[in-house]
């Protein structure tokens, strides 16, 4: 409990946040009965994952995975640039880590990968409270009885309480202002509306856990958040779709979203896809346990289940050294 507690706390340092120890993502080992399965690899798939990835991977993939190998699977989640940064000062040690983009795999110190494969895409939304003041126009621009245009209008007025993740931290956060940048472009919005909507990069008012975020909007403590479309589709949320102009989920549009940048921590981020890596952790314990979970995740399987949770399948995407992957796995992407 202590090693847990420690973590909650550097993680709630990071994100600047103070509620995320009682909200977080809850840590599971899959409860099956193991002994009638075999288990030729010792160790726990031991994952950390960006926080939007917690309801697939623990409830879905993570069971299937144990249930499958006998491996037992622990999973732990965060803002993707935040447990990119616990990784790298050594204060968890999973030996799999799934990030939102490859931004997080680069700043792991030591501890980066040498390889990493994408396998889907993640495109955001607005999820909205269907019992906010604001619902029934929220609504009618969900149905397209009103323009998308209004949305950003209604984002701006000064009751109107908007939950995102916090840009320093987590590639949603970031995702979501890009795709403000965009909206301001393509709908012609007025100059400064982006400013308008969000105050500051990182006002305050606005920041929450990406593992909490859509608790607080189902309990009425906001009218809207950010989401990706999965974590709408998973929480039964009503949400508005954006077009893939600007919904950041799109790699065919990738051009588009490299026209808008934004500054912060001292770096330029450009506009790209929301896609999902996954790797191992070099020099972490249990690598082949680590191994034998990315195989099942990328096999037909795993992909299955991603699919019927919301996610955008994309064809796999190399990162890094092609000749680092572990061949078990190599050979799962090839056929």
């Amino acid at each position: 409990m202590k090693t847990k507690s420690r973590y909650w706390a550097i993680l709630s340092t990071l994100t600047i946040l103070t509620f995320v120890t009682g909200c977080g993502t809850h840590s599971l080992s899959s409860q099956t009965n193991r002994s009638t399965v075999a288990n030729p690899t010792s160790g726990t798939a031991n994952v950390a994952y960006a926080g939007s990835l917690q309801l697939v991977n623990d409830q879905f993939i993570g069971p299937a995975f144990t249930k499958v190998t006998g491996i037992p699977y622990e999973g732990r989640g965060g803002g993707a640039l935040g447990v990119a940064h616990l990784i790298a000062n050594n204060e968890i040690s999973p030996n799999v880590f799934e990030s939102i983009g490859t931004a997080p795999l680069e700043q792991m110190g030591a501890k980066t990968p040498k390889w990493a494969i994408g396998f889907a895409s993640s495109p955001l939304v607005i999820a909205y409270s269907p019992n906010s003041p604001f619902a029934s126009k929220l609504q009618e621009i969900a149905d397209g009885q009103k323009p998308l245009r209004n949305l950003f209008t209604l984002m701006e007025q000064p009751g109107f309480h908007l939950g995102r993740t916090n840009p320093a931290t987590d590639p949603q956060g970031q995702a979501f202002i890009l795709m403000l940048k965009l909206a301001e472009k393509e709908f012609h919005l007025p100059s400064g509306t982006v400013q308008k909507i969000i105050g500051s990069y990182t006002n305050p008012r606005q920041l929450f856990a990406e593992e909490a975020i859509l608790s607080r909007l189902q309990a009425g403590q906001l009218d809207a958040t950010s989401a990706y479309l999965p974590e709408a589709i998973q929480h039964h949320l009503p949400f508005i779709r954006l077009p893939a102009t600007i919904n950041m989920g799109d790699p065919s549009d990738k051009t588009v979203y490299a026209s808008v940048h934004m500054n912060i921590n001292g770096k330029t981020i450009q506009g790209k896809p929301i896609e999902i890596y996954i790797t191992t952790v070099p020099g972490n314990p249990d690598q082949k346990a680590g191994e034998k979970f990315i195989s099942f995740l990328l096999s037909k399987q795993g992909i299955k289940i991603y699919k019927k949770n919301g996610y955008s399948i994309t064809p796999f995407q190399i990162w890094g050294n092609k000749q680092d992957i572990p061949a078990s796995i190599y050979s799962e992407i090839q056929g």
